[in-house]
């Protein structure tokens, strides 16, 4: 009797813990299909301290419906994609429009009601294309360009504003949030703008120069993103070469930077990075004109003429590698694949400390002293540049 009082307990035991899983499940995928109270509450916006009335939503052109789901998660929006999205396959079946959204919290009905937005609701209006801003623009940005430049030509062509995109690079804490999809984005690089200067950001140097797509309507967050996930493939691509490297991931960039200013050229942009490394070997004055034109904001015009820029390589600034050993704090513009790849790949078997360009043959003159400089300068570069 006892022995059969103990197995009906257990049983009751085992049900009530089955009923209860059972019971858990039901709660958390009723919940999945909810909007979050932060998307209905209105506190996801682009700007995260003011409560707004809609929240802007990319859907990428030719993106599945799972890919859109995880970006909605993402955002915060809603809670599980994975539920949502085989919710969305067994009973009501949306294909997602591409394009520009503006999410409501708050939907009207027939009866002119206000009601905050349903998931059946927000996945029927990103379904419908009338509710999408379609147009979109391709831009080009310049290997060796800068961030802000690239911030420039896209607030001239989209609704993201140069300012509020340029100060969006250099935010903290927006960067944070990049850092576990972009594992070259680091804390060194945090080291970079040491004063604060509202003309210098944090991702210089991770912008890959590249051509883009944008839709017209846009915002600071897809057009970050479409920039550091080319970068990502590059950085993918060299994995191995970044993990054997003597620099630092930002060490790279940064040196890139440099590389991609003073030369286009794939053997020659190698030699030049071993010159730098060779310099800070010793250690030497680094020395690149670039970095000076950095410091002081001069333009890319304004940096290619000598006669500018000779009275900033003296000025005091920690950017400025003529006044301070070692590399900058950061990146000085954004490198193209060829730089990255000599960054990694320095050539120093030559023990070359010296280069300029050949203006006289084409590329690039080196020299191991600086005598042997002087003569590549008066040869090479003076007699055929004017």
């Amino acid at each position: 009797m006892k022995k059969r009082t103990k197995i009906l307990i257990l049983i009751f035991v085992i049900l009530f813990i089955i009923i209860g899983i059972i019971a858990g499940i039901i709660i958390y995928v009723n919940s999945c299909l909810k909007l979050t109270n932060k998307f209905l509450d209105g506190q996801i916006c682009e700007n995260d301290n003011v409560p707004c009335e809609t929240t802007p939503f990319i859907v990428d052109e030719g993106a599945y419906g799972k890919s859109t789901l995880d970006k909605l998660e993402q955002a915060g929006i809603i809670k599980d994609s994975d539920i949502v999205y085989y919710y969305n396959r067994v009973f009501t079946g949306y294909s997602f429009a591409a394009g520009y959204f503006e999410l409501p919290h708050t939907m009207t009905d027939e009866y002119g009601n206000s009601h905050k937005t349903t998931l059946d609701e927000l996945m029927g209006f990103l379904a419908d294309p009338r509710n999408a801003h379609q147009d979109t623009v391709m831009l080009s940005f310049d290997d060796g360009d800068f961030a802000r430049s690239y911030a420039e030509k896209i607030g001239e062509y989209t609704t993201v504003h140069a300012e509020e995109l340029f100060a969006y690079w250099n935010n903290e804490d927006v960067i944070r949030g990049y850092m576990k999809e972009y594992p070259f984005l680091t804390e060194e690089l945090f080291k970079a703008n040491p004063n604060k200067d509202e003309k210098k950001c944090y991702l210089e140097g991770y912008l890959f120069p590249d051509t883009y797509e944008f839709f017209e309507f846009t915002n600071c967050d897809e057009v970050t993103r479409r920039f550091l996930d080319r970068t990502l493939e590059v950085y993918n691509n060299h994995k191995a070469e970044f993990d054997n490297s003597r620099f630092s991931i930002h060490e790279v960039f940064t040196l890139a930077s440099i590389v991609q200013w003073e030369s286009g050229d794939e053997e020659d942009s190698k030699k030049i990075a071993g010159v730098f490394v060779n310099r800070l070997d010793e250690p030497e004055i680094l020395g690149s004109t670039v970095t000076a034109c950095y410091a002081f904001d001069l333009t890319k015009d304004e940096c290619y003429h000598v006669g500018d820029t000779l009275d900033y390589t003296w000025r005091d600034d920690p950017y400025n590698t003529y006044t301070n050993q070692g590399l900058p704090p950061g990146a000085v513009c954004n490198p193209n694949e060829i730089a990255i790849v000599a960054a990694l790949n320095p050539d120093t078997t030559d023990g070359y400390f010296f280069f300029c360009a050949d203006m006289c043959n084409g590329g690039t003159a080196f020299a191991k002293t600086a005598e042997e400089h002087q003569y590549n300068i008066d040869n090479y570069y003076l007699a055929c540049a004017y």
